[in-house]
C-alpha cells in the first residue's frame, strides 16, 4: 500500500498482511540511530534497514518488533558499496503477528521467539 503518511494508520489496523514480491519479515535487533536499525532476516542474516521518515512520530519500534522489509534492491546497493540494503514497508502489531503466525508466510526461526515475547507482555 502506497501513499505516505496517508494510508499508515490504515494498514496498521489490517489484521491480515499479505507479501509482495521482494518483501519478508524481519525482526528488529538493534536501534542505529536517527533512521536506520538493523534487523535479522530468517536465515538469521543480519543487514541494516532504513525505517522512512513516513513512520516518524506516528510509529515507534523497539528490539525485538517485526517489521516486513522490501529487500527487492538489496543485491545492487550492497555491490555500489552502500550499508543499508533493505527499507522498512510496514512494522507489525500483535494482532498481526498473531494472523501471520498462522500463515506458511511466518519463518521458521522467530515461532519459538513469539510465543516467548507475548507470555511476557501479557505477564507485564
Amino acid at each position: 500500500m502506497k501513499g505516505g503518511r496517508k494510508n499508515l494508520k490504515k494498514a496498521s489496523e489490517e489484521k491480515h498482511v499479505t507479501l509482495g514480491d521482494g518483501q519478508c519479515i524481519m525482526q528488529v535487533v538493534s536501534l542505529r540511530g536517527s533512521n536506520l536499525i538493523e534487523v535479522m532476516g530468517a536465515s538469521g542474516e543480519k543487514s541494516l534497514a532504513l525505517f522512512p521518515a513516513k513512520f516518524q512520530k506516528s510509529m515507534w519500534i523497539k528490539r525485538g518488533n517485526f517489521v516486513v522489509v522490501d529487500e527487492s534492491g538489496k543485491k545492487e546497493a550492497l555491490e555500489s558499496g552502500s550499508k543499508v540494503g533493505c527499507i522498512v514497508s510496514q512494522v507489525l502489531f500483535y494482532d498481526q503477528l498473531r494472523a501471520l503466525k498462522k500463515s506458511a508466510e511466518w519463518p521458521e526461526i522467530f515461532k519459538d521467539d513469539l510465543n516467548e515475547r507475548v507470555a511476557t507482555q501479557q505477564e507485564n
